[in-house]
């Protein structure tokens, strides 16, 4: 196995393993929450730029939290980012689109601050100070209210009057759908719902058709308001993920606008469900892989994680292109990852196990040689580009971890996995980079522990595809690349962690991050009693590992090797 050591970064070069020191930052708990209302185009706001960087500096590491927003119409996405980009503002800097936020705040006037506490009270909106020019200033409002908020002192709401230029804002958004369901609601499930919640599916009930749907109309407004459904997390960055299945915010509104006024049919005839696939949605496979024998699932307890080891039968190097899954119960079947293992570690534990495979908590008990992606209800099969392909070698075993989740009754299922092979010339192969935090280390009682990671990159690598992977305490995580000028893309970011629904996310486009790049990986854990998921009662401080009491800080990703360093292959 060889390294190649550059700086913090330590790359194991037979399938990228990327593992980088993490440094732990431990914050006070909010105690003010402050939202700047900016505008690119304003010359007043544009002057306060020191002062608000001061602010920023002298506050955030002390329970202040930061944010922006630009209700002005004249303002969008590319000039908010570059205005940000200048100014050296991290915190995030939204639109606000109509000015609808603005309105909500009573904002008219740019620059204004916006100031609530621990408890989202209001309690301060105006003016960031007294003065157009900093050497004129009298009276530092925001420092007062934010010195007397970290003081525990109590602060009444006050208001002082912003100056500056006029908040104008664009059109609002277009007007609400009628909800019924004929006309909108049915749809919005066709679209986003039924390709799990039919017959013959995962999912325990059928929402085809107005009835079964009105049957669940609460259930479907409580879900989708609390975001468990439908069950897509990342929210994209700079490039826009394969078939985003998330809910905009009009459409959480719409059904649970439905079901308040008690779940209407409306007029005319039902949408029709779509079409789906019957047999592999990709056409015929090259080679299909199966679970060696039948596997027995017994009927309670918790869910559980199995390593089925298969070795595909191939006599020289493939590259795999996509590939597809096929549970043989969907009853049990949550999701499959399948992994590659050239060191034979996994079959020797299988060896060991029941029906070919055993049993492991995230992890496949060793670390992979690869990954050949996943599979989730309601995700579609993804090929990589044209000339795009994760080689296999003859001798490597495949590992299908299958997530199963108990019915109630003792279940059987042999799952199969459809390879499909890129038939031209690879021009990019890709492999997997495993980009861990191994030195993490989570307080006890602590519920908002924050690490970061930042990851050079030193050569030139096109990406696919993010998987963030984290345990039972993982809340959040983010990734940001931070270009060789210094200025900085969200790539993926994930606020709402659930460990049971680990997908991975494919880029509509690859991604080219440039030599001299950086990555910086943020996640936050909650390993408090609040945490109605952590596995220790009461909390223990926790450390990396793979069993269940244990945590991951690991973010995965497609990636394939550019320019001279392409000669060197996979392996780099």
């Amino acid at each position: 196995m060889t390294f190649v050591k550059v700086g913090l970064l330590v790359a194991v070069v037979t399938g990228v393993h990327w593992f980088a020191t993490g440094k732990q930052e431990v914050k006070k708990e909010p105690v003010a929450r402050v939202r700047f209302y900016l505008s690119t185009e304003c010359p007043v706001a544009a002057k306060y730029t020191p002062r608000i960087l001061s602010i920023v500096r002298d506050f955030e590491g002390k329970g202040v939290t930061f944010e922006a927003r630009f209700p002005n119409a004249a303002d969008d996405e590319p000039k908010v980012s570059e205005y940000a980009r200048a100014r050296s503002y991290r915190f995030d800097c939204l639109l606000d689109p109509g000015g609808m936020e603005a309105q909500s705040d009573r904002v008219k006037v740019v620059p204004t601050v916006v100031v609530r506490d621990a408890r989202g009270r209001l309690v301060y909106r105006g003016a960031i100070d007294d003065a157009k020019y900093s050497e004129d200033v009298q009276e530092p409002y925001l420092r007062d209210v934010l010195r007397a908020l970290l003081d525990g002192r109590t602060w009444s709401f006050s208001e002082t009057e912003a100056f500056g230029c006029l908040v104008e804002p664009g059109p609002r958004p277009l007007p609400m759908r009628k909800s019924t369901y004929t006309e909108s609601v049915g749809d919005l499930l066709n679209r986003h719902c039924v390709s799990c919640h039919r017959p013959g599916q995962v999912a325990p009930f059928s929402l085809v058709g107005y009835d079964n749907a009105k049957k669940r109309h609460r259930m479907i407004a409580q879900v989708t308001q609390s975001r468990r459904m439908p069950p897509w997390k990342a929210e994209p960055g700079v490039v826009p993920f394969k078939h985003d299945n998330r809910l905009s915010e009009a459409d959480v509104a719409l059904l649970q606008r439905w079901s308040d006024a008690g779940a209407p049919r409306g007029e005319g005839t039902e949408p029709k469900t779509p079409d789906f696939p019957t047999d592999w949605p990709l056409g015929e496979p090259d080679m299909t892989v199966k679970m060696p024998e039948k596997f027995t699932l017994g009927p309670d307890g918790r869910d559980e994680y199995w390593n089925f080891v298969v070795r595909p039968d191939i006599k020289e190097p493939v590259f795999v292109s996509a590939i597809d899954v096929r549970p043989g119960n969907r009853r049990i079947v949550h999701h499959v990852i399948v992994f590659l293992d050239r060191s034979g570690r996994a079959a020797r534990q299988a060896a060991q196990g029941k029906a070919g495979g055993f049993m492991t908590f995230g992890g496949i008990g060793t670390i992979p040689s690869g990954s050949l992606g996943g599979w989730a209800p309601g995700l579609m099969p993804e090929r990589y580009p044209p000339g795009t392909g994760i080689r296999i070698d003859p001798g490597t075993d495949l590992v299908l971890q299958v997530h199963y989740s108990k019915s109630g009754v003792e279940e059987t299922d042999q799952t199969e996995v459809a390879l499909y092979f890129e038939k031209g010339k690879v021009q990019d192969e890709v492999t997997i980079a495993w980009l861990a935090n191994p030195l993490i280390q989570i307080p006890a009682g602590k519920s908002d522990a924050r690490f970061t990671q930042t990851i050079p990159i030193p050569v030139d690598v096109k990406l696919y595809s993010l998987m963030p992977h984290m345990h039972l305490l993982g809340r959040k995580m983010k990734a940001t690349w931070i270009k060789p000028d210094g200025q900085e893309a969200l790539l993926i970011k994930v606020d709402d962690w659930d460990f049971n629904w680990q997908f991975v996310y494919h880029f509509e486009e690859p991604l080219l991050l440039t030599r001299g790049s950086k990555l910086r990986i943020e996640a936050e854990f909650d390993n408090s009693d609040g945490n109605p998921n952590n596995p220790s009662r009461p909390p223990k401080t926790v450390r990396w590992g793979e069993a269940t009491t244990d945590e991951m800080m690991l973010l995965v990703a497609s990636v394939s090797i550019q320019g001279r360093w392409r000669l060197l292959g996979s392996r780099f």
